[in-house]
């Protein structure tokens, strides 16, 4: 952040992402009311439909009240010119703010379009912090990574709206983003495959062409992305598909969050399973200008422990899977499109990651917030481009874990930067349903845009009055505080779907003595932790009742945190304090902006709905009488009223919260999410925390 003078008044400039050199000598030039924008033939050439230069006009007038008009160079009265130094550096610009005696009072000069573009998305952040009234100076910038991407999960649940989409392509816009993937499994309509994409929201051809347009004219390339391999979960449901798959006789088993993520891998011995992804492809990739295609094949748990096992056996997993990918890069290669693919199977088989190296970019993820350089060094000594890949970690969560993503994003970029990876691609999943809304993201896009343009070596604390800045008009400290609510958390979404889903039959979820789902539970063991702690194995229970009671016994020291319930309410009433005073400078709501009251009702459904899930954990604690006498204590300190009481607040709270969800997202998923909520509220009311369930 840097401080200028204006009239004797210190005023603090925010821009985000952080330029690389920023000169401001002294002074301000006041842009009139009535002005032109001058365009050169060179950018006129590039950009026939002045994109560009109609954005600065709009930004204008939004953000200082002037109302300009645009010329070509030939105009002499012209304030503020637009060109383009075909000898810069690719993406680079100079933002050059003069007195404007003998030329224009403002010059942004890219080396390409690219680089006028962000040359003007500076001028829009200096504009919304000290309107018209300019510093005089010198601004000179290039990104770190060549590719800026974000990648935004549209298949576990919630499917936003066209509208919020591109609302969502404006932010990236805005912090000098270039590229977009929307990850899809099942939810583009898909011909043939009505029975796995029906009820969830999923896209049509002309929304992804009308999406893809409209990226385009903001620099951003929208990447097709679909799942080719692993994740196949709706697909291999279907009576069509089912026995493309590792176990299709897993084919009808219940509708579950946990196994949705954890299985569903074609079988790449049956010809079927290419032929469907080909035609899955060739019906995608040309709604899309991008020349790219990401081939996902992430995650192919399944792979070799069914169907294909003995051939794995004499040929090995990595093989199988080489042999597969290669006949996906050769589709894309005679199409003339580059792949992309997911880079976790190849580091872990040597053999695969030699032989996909220089088929396409491999997208190195990495989610630990204490990850280390080694898989991206792994990777760079293979000759393979690679994407450096972490997360803005808002999955399973009403709240962001900001601490895990700042760590995880900026240990990336640096890792990247050494080992010249090409882009910076930063993740948003969405778990076990999406329960995460999309504004409770904008931390950690805004940490993937510092660090993308400028590497990891940037300050946290910069960054985030930045954010406050730009983000959410002014409020110094609610980055800072939205932080501090995540952490809150004892019993979390992923706690109460694993709680409701280890009875593996939905019609007998209140049933203690209803069957166990033991592959839920073998989960649920690693996730718990039961190992470590010596406890009990979740999988060895006799039945649903006892598998929860030893999940439960597994998390207790976690649902018993002291002092949780103080810091809720402290990290509520603070946020609430930071949210009214957005509100005060924004006004109402359009529901796409990212403050007002939208972003309010997001925050504080989260702040309750993790205070209600809290309780729930306690009170299930004593349903089961463990650690009764912590229990009585924890309970007593939260200062609530009764298991009834807090079941009651559940399904008020959840109303609430699809009210919400609809303002932004089709329905798609969401009764999923309701199920799971109003299961845990009727064990409330049903054993009112005295008794098993």
């Amino acid at each position: 952040m840097t401080s200028v003078t204006d009239g004797g008044r210190a005023v603090d400039i925010a821009l985000l992402p952080e330029p690389k050199s920023v000169c401001f000598t002294g002074g301000t030039v006041l842009l009139p009311v009535h002005g032109l924008v001058a365009q050169t033939d060179a950018v006129a050439a590039v950009d026939k439909d002045s994109l560009v230069a109609r954005t600065l006009l709009r930004v204008l007038e939004e953000r200082a009240g002037l109302v300009w008009d645009l010329r070509r160079s030939d105009a002499t009265d012209c304030l503020i010119d637009l060109g383009i130094d075909a000898e810069a550096a690719p993406q680079s610009y100079v933002l050059a703010v003069s007195e404007g005696d003998d030329g224009p009072m403002v010059r942004i000069t890219g080396g390409d379009l690219d680089g006028l573009r962000y040359g003007v998305a500076t001028l829009a952040q200096l504009l919304g912090t000290v309107g018209a009234a300019l510093p005089v100076g010198v601004i000179e910038d290039a990104p770190a990574f060549p590719v800026r991407g974000y990648y935004l999960d549209l298949t576990r649940g919630r499917v936003p709206d066209l509208t919020h989409l591109k609302a969502w392509v404006d932010r990236l816009a805005a912090c000098k983003y270039n590229q977009l993937h929307l990850y899809v499994e099942h939810v583009f309509a898909f011909r043939g495959l009505a029975q796995a994409w029906r009820g969830s929201g999923a896209l049509s051809a002309d929304e992804i062409m009308e999406l893809d347009g409209y990226c385009a004219d903001r620099g951003i390339e929208l990447v097709p992305s679909i799942s080719t391999f692993g994740h196949q979960y709706m697909t291999l449901r279907t009576d069509a598909y089912r026995d493309l798959g590792e176990f299709p006789e897993d084919a009808d088993r219940p509708f579950s969050f946990v196994e949705r993520m954890e299985h569903h891998t074609f079988n790449p011995l049956e010809p079927g399973a290419l032929g469907l992804v080909e035609r899955m492809i060739d019906e995608y990739a040309p709604l899309f200008r991008s020349r790219r295609f990401n081939l996902c094949a992430d995650e192919t748990f399944d792979l070799g422990r069914g169907r294909s096992r003995a051939k794995t056996g004499e040929i090995g997993v990595g093989t199988l899977y080489a042999d597969y990918l290669e006949s996906l890069c050769e589709h894309l290669v005679d199409k003339g499109l580059q792949p992309m693919m997911w880079a976790d199977i190849a580091v872990n088989h040597p053999e695969a990651l030699g032989r996909l190296a220089g088929r396409g970019i491999l997208l190195n993820w990495q989610y630990e917030p204490d990850v280390t350089e080694d898989r991206t060094a792994q990777i760079a000594e293979s000759g393979a481009t690679q994407y450096v890949c972490p997360a803005v970690h808002c999955w399973n969560s009403l709240a962001p874990r900001l601490d895990d993503a700042w760590e995880n994003i900026t240990r990336m970029a640096r890792y990247g930067l050494t080992n010249h990876a090409e882009g910076l691609l930063i993740t948003d999943w969405g778990d076990f349903g999406h329960i995460n809304d999309l504004l409770m993201s904008v931390p950690g896009m805004c940490y993937g845009a510092q660090c993308g343009w400028n590497g990891g070596d940037v300050d946290r604390d910069a960054t985030e009055r930045a954010i406050d800045r730009i983000m959410y008009g002014g409020t110094d400290g609610f980055v800072h505080d939205l932080a501090a609510l995540e952490p809150c958390t004892t019993f979390g979404w992923p706690d109460a779907v694993r709680y409701v889903e280890l009875a593996a039959d939905a019609s007998r979820r209140h049933d203690a003595n209803g069957p166990l789902n033991v592959d839920l539970a073998v989960s649920s063991d690693y996730w718990a932790a039961t190992a470590d702690q010596g406890a009990a194995r979740i999988a060895d229970a006799a039945d649903a009742g006892e598998g929860r009671r030893r999940y439960l016994d597994a998390i207790a020291d976690r649902v018993l945190g002291t002092g949780r319930c103080d810091a809720i309410a402290e990290t509520g009433r603070r946020l609430s304090v930071d949210l009214a005073a957005m509100h005060g400078a924004f006004g109402g709501d359009d529901s796409t902006s990212g403050h007002g009251s939208g972003l309010a009702r997001t925050v504080m459904l989260a702040v309750e709905g993790i205070r209600l899930f809290d309780l729930a954990g306690l009170y299930l604690l004593a349903a089961y009488g463990i650690r009764a006498d912590e229990t009585v204590r924890a309970l007593a300190e939260a200062g609530c009223g009764d298991a009834f009481e807090t079941a009651e607040a559940l399904d008020c709270w959840f109303e609430a919260y699809a009210r919400r969800w609809r303002e932004t997202s089709h329905e798609a998923e969401l009764r999923r999410i309701a199920d799971v909520v109003w299961t845990l509220a009727d064990v409330l009311r049903k054993h009112g925390g005295l008794a098993p369930a």
